[in-house]
């Protein structure tokens, strides 16, 4: 008996819609899948006997071209309903869907899997979504339902009340609802693509996926074989003998290199205009700087337009390109209409505001460290560590607002609000012997009892546990550095 027969698995017709392929696979994981586990409890432990199944029955029966898409969409799908799982279970169903997906690749030959990988969803389309929902109504089995409301009619079935502690055995609590439409939010993209979107780390570690990665990092594979307004996007093995030579230009690894070398010209012309600095007209360098800032931006603007925003957010390095772009377009504006008041003052503002371009232009050119294992790894450690900084500044702001307020009051007459503000941010990173003489010249009684809390609280509290807390976002992400590293 074939080994998917042991397990009651969805029955998937290849011709059927997206959102469809996605409801009927959630529902299986969401049956079959009650408990957590980690990574590799599932591989070792559950693959055989609940998940295998499937992928055997995915891999002899199933023809469907966005079966990968689905089974990384629906792991972005459980992620998203994870922040109202307290036991992880659909932490553990994500998982369980990118451990499907990597099994089901290794099974196909070099062929199928690129294919797959490389399949994009189509834009959905209202012919298509009034064929499957005529009359609005959505079901999983494809039956149209007409669904009869009135005012009496109650806003929940009694018989559909469950309580929450029991949730997860609901196979409705977390399966995606007949008004979610997938194929809208991964529209355009891949299934590499929404395995990125989806942070599905684990599926795109496994050497399987890498070696499609790689390929299309390289060149070896490629998706477009000419330049022309007919031609067609569509990935297959490079063939030097029937491929245009101006498509090696779309290769990732030949795009970054010239990436590199654009942005060294860019660094000179900003140092050049920065040191000449022309008050009175504008110089070659600065025409050619905006030039380089122009052509940045246009490319930039492509970029998202073909990526998506979902896409476009997952890079590292678009903050940076959208820091370049606005201070730039800052610097041109102040500086042009400092040229037409002929006001030196605002076009030194200008080349103040230039200055402040080299905090994102510099790091940007480095952005080429990123492909060495080392480096490639500390920035999801630092990206982390960022998004936990910023938390944290609300817990910080929240006691500084308030010892603020006390001490401007106190010291009413001794110390304008200016000035005590600027010793309290002196005090707060680490001037300590600074509150301590001032404290009794703020109140000499409340003063000093006040000032002693309030460097107990920042200099030994906050600081400790910020730093406890940054500790932990880098050993997190060390602890899954290769992982982390292939993802970036």
């Amino acid at each position: 008996m074939p080994a998917h027969k042991d397990v009651s698995v969805p029955e998937i017709d290849g011709r059927e819609s997206f959102d469809a392929l996605v409801r009927k696979l959630s529902v299986h994981f969401i049956q079959h899948i009650d408990a957590p586990h980690t990574f590799e409890d599932l591989r070792n432990v559950l693959y055989a006997k609940t998940l295998k199944p499937l992928v055997m029955y995915l891999v002899d029966e199933v023809r469907h071209p966005a079966i990968v898409c689905a089974l990384l969409a629906l792991k972005w799908h459980f992620a998203a309903v994870e922040t109202g799982d307290d036991r992880g279970i659909s932490d553990t169903r994500g998982l369980a869907c990118e451990l499907v997906a990597w099994r089901f690749v290794t099974h196909l030959t070099e062929g199928e899997a690129i294919d797959l990988l490389c399949y994009e969803l189509p834009s959905p389309s209202k012919h298509d979504n009034q064929q499957e929902h005529p009359n609005g109504a959505t079901g999983l089995d494809g039956v149209d339902e007409a669904i009869v409301t009135s005012e009496r009619t109650p806003l929940l079935d009694d018989t559909a009340v469950l309580d929450q502690s029991f949730a997860d055995d609901d196979t409705r609590s977390h399966s995606p609802d007949d008004t979610t439409s997938f194929v809208s939010n991964f529209a355009g993209l891949n299934a590499l693509e929404i395995a990125a979107v989806s942070e599905a780390k684990k599926f795109l570690s496994q050497r399987a996926i890498q070696r499609i990665i790689d390929g299309i990092w390289k060149g070896d594979i490629v998706f477009w074989e000419t330049m022309n307004q007919h031609s067609k996007k569509e990935a297959k093995i490079y063939n030097k003998h029937k491929s245009d030579p101006f498509c090696r230009l779309r290769v990732p690894l030949y795009s970054k290199v010239f990436e590199v070398l654009f942005f060294a010209v860019w660094l000179v012309l900003y140092y050049t205009v920065l040191v000449q600095k022309p008050i009175h007209h504008v110089s070659t360098s600065e025409v050619l700087l905006y030039v380089w800032l122009t052509s940045f931006a246009y490319n930039e603007l492509a970029e998202f337009w073909d990526a998506g925003t979902k896409l476009y957010a997952t890079d590292f390095w678009s903050l940076w390109d959208l820091g370049i772009i606005a201070t730039g377009l800052a610097f041109f504006v102040t500086r042009m209409v400092g040229l037409a008041k002929h006001d030196g003052k605002l076009i030194d503002t200008a080349f103040d505001i230039l200055s402040i371009e080299a905090l994102f232009l510099v790091p940007r050119i480095c952005s080429l460290l990123s492909l060495h294992p080392y480096f490639g790894t500390l920035l999801p450690c630092l990206k982390e560590m960022t998004k936990d900084f910023i938390k944290f500044l609300g817990l910080v702001a929240i006691l500084y607002a308030g010892f603020d307020t006390t001490f401007i009051f106190l010291a009413r007459g001794t110390f304008s609000v200016s000035k005590m503000n600027w010793i309290l941010i002196k005090v707060f990173f680490g001037s300590s012997y600074l509150g301590f003489d001032i404290a009794e010249e703020i109140s000499p009684v409340l003063g000093p009892p006040l000032m002693f809390i309030f460097i107990c609280l920042t200099n030994i509290l906050l600081i400790t546990s910020l730093i406890s807390l940054l500790s932990n976002s880098l050993t997190k992400v060390l602890d899954h550095a290769r992982e982390e590293y292939l993802s970036v």
